[in-house]
């Protein structure tokens, strides 16, 4: 059985749904990254138009596979706002849990190197921080059996914080739940010689996988780590969807389904 496939919506920047189901649709993609912010203006938009959008997906044969982007236009600091603060971010990621639920998305990605930049602080301080901050989430996605999926991003991309694999390995076993594990985007090939067998071995810790370019510019021409990486995951079968993902600011369709091609030759083996 061929491995199902996802593209993230931050791949259709400018487009509206109908015109990204469009393109699903002509490319027979049926799942989605959805990053809601690349379609809807702000949070509230989205958050009243969670319905319509459901139900446009589901005529069209499109499921959600994760929600990301839950950081847009979200200007708190993990290790630097007030209670107060902290305390809007738990309800707009509780809000997403439970809209994620209505969706029936199982998962939402946790990346933002802004949300944890730590400049100053010790490791230790915030990693304190954040295992408390993500620690109060345990309950309700159990209840509601949605997956946190935490993100390692390189520190290239501007991220201070979680840019090892093994630091954020480290965190996951510090919370400990079944529902917050990682999110594994292959831009950790791109910048530094990362072993596949480190993947493999912890594998029942990532619960997404994203493929991606260097700096998120489209997939074709495929570069060598990611045609490595796909070759070591044949003979993996519980893997059973990854994603494509894929920041195109002028976003052509040409450019989406040569990528899209590229992807499908890859890894939908």
């Amino acid at each position: 059985m061929k491995r199902k496939l996802s593209i993230s919506t931050l791949a259709f920047n400018g487009y509206d749904v109908d015109g990204i189901i469009k393109i699903l649709k002509n490319n027979n993609i049926q799942n989605i990254d959805l990053a809601p912010l690349t379609i809807f203006k702000n949070w509230g938009i989205f958050f009243k138009n969670v319905y319509n959008l459901k139900s446009k997906l589901h005529r069209n044969g499109i499921k959600i596979n994760a929600i990301q982007g839950v950081f847009f236009k979200v200007r708190t600091k993990l290790f630097f706002s007030s209670e107060t603060e902290l305390n809007k971010l738990y309800n707009h990621l509780y809000k997403l849990v439970i809209i994620s639920k209505k969706l029936n998305a199982k998962k939402i990605i946790i990346g933002s190197s802004y949300l944890r930049s730590k400049k100053n602080i010790p490791k230790v301080l915030a990693d304190e921080k954040f295992v408390n901050f993500f620690s109060k989430f345990k309950k309700v996605l159990k209840k509601n059996k949605i997956y946190f999926c935490i993100e390692t991003i390189p520190k290239q991309y501007n991220e201070d914080y979680l840019y090892e694999f093994d630091h954020t390995l480290d965190l996951i076993k510090k919370i400990n739940s079944r529902y917050i594990l990682i999110n594994f985007d292959t831009s950790l090939f791109h910048f530094k010689n990362f072993k596949f067998n480190i993947f493999a071995k912890n594998l029942n810790k990532i619960k997404n996988i994203q493929v991606s370019s260097k700096y998120f510019k489209e997939l074709y021409p495929i570069s060598k780590n990611n045609k490595k990486f796909s070759k070591s995951l044949r003979n993996i079968k519980k893997l059973k969807i990854i994603s494509l993902e894929m920041i195109l600011n002028k976003p052509k369709e040409l450019i989406i389904k040569r990528s899209i091609l590229i992807f499908k030759k890859y890894f939908s083996i």
